[in-house]
């Protein structure tokens, strides 16, 4: 178990879910000793320290965002899933390329005044992001998990020799008459997605004033998507352990 640990926290993605973890406990730690002045400052410095430790992993992912987005405009998906998804990963990426610009003031080496504005437009991208991203799952549960009817040997035969009378091709297909072209392990990893971008709308919806939400509310949300978040990260790195 201690190994499986080391392996989790050895990998960037797991050691910034792990940051996060203990920044979601810090904020419904606020919300708990709101009463009490001094307390709640300690947990708010906790907090901030531990989200600036996390802005260094994702100082320059507006990159690998906007790489996605071009991918998938030069791709032949559906045009309504193809502009869904490119608006989820350019606002994605237009969130860490303006709080990339943040970065100085939150470490304390700068004093902008623009810099709060250029926050807050990063969240209002984040939030817009999360958006598109919902939208994309539910494009992906609702269109594509349609099912798809499977040809019969009947059918298959008449139209492969044109004409066929009656009684001379039986057919002997008993599979189901539909199929869905979701796999049950791509279906739950597009619920857990929903459930993450749901859980983790509520952050930048607060901070901008979009969505009345108190401290505890937002810890929680927070940890909920991380917990999700990171149980997909530690399954894909104890797989990847177990390869030879």
């Amino acid at each position: 178990m201690l190994a499986s640990i080391v392996r989790y926290a050895d990998d960037t993605a797991g050691l910034e879910k792990t940051l996060r973890l203990f920044q979601g406990f810090c904020t419904i730690a606020v919300g708990l000793v709101e009463s009490a002045p001094q307390e709640a400052a300690y947990w708010i410095r906790l907090r901030s320290q531990l989200a600036l430790g996390r802005r260094y992993f994702r100082l320059l992912k507006w990159q690998p965002c906007w790489s996605n987005a071009i991918t998938t405009l030069g791709s032949d998906k559906a045009p309504l899933y193809k502009t869904l998804d490119v608006a989820k990963w350019s606002m994605l990426g237009m969130y860490f390329f303006l709080e990339m610009f943040t970065i100085g003031n939150a470490i304390g080496a700068t004093s902008f005044d623009w810099a709060p504005m250029v926050q807050r437009e990063a969240n209002k991208s984040w939030f817009y992001a999360l958006l598109f991203s919902i939208l994309v799952s539910l494009y992906e549960l609702l269109i594509l998990q349609i099912p798809k009817p499977i040809k019969s040997e009947k059918q298959a035969s008449a139209e492969g020799n044109g004409s066929t009378s009656k009684g001379e091709v039986k057919e002997k297909s008993t599979a189901p008459s539909s199929v869905s072209s979701l796999s049950d392990r791509e279906r739950n990893r597009i619920w857990a997605q929903l459930a993450i971008d749901c859980n983790d709308l509520i952050i930048p919806g607060s901070a901008v004033g979009w969505i009345s939400a108190g401290p505890i509310f937002v810890g929680t949300c927070s940890t909920i998507s991380t917990v999700l978040a990171g149980r997909q990260i530690w399954n894909r790195v104890q797989e990847r352990a177990q390869q030879p």
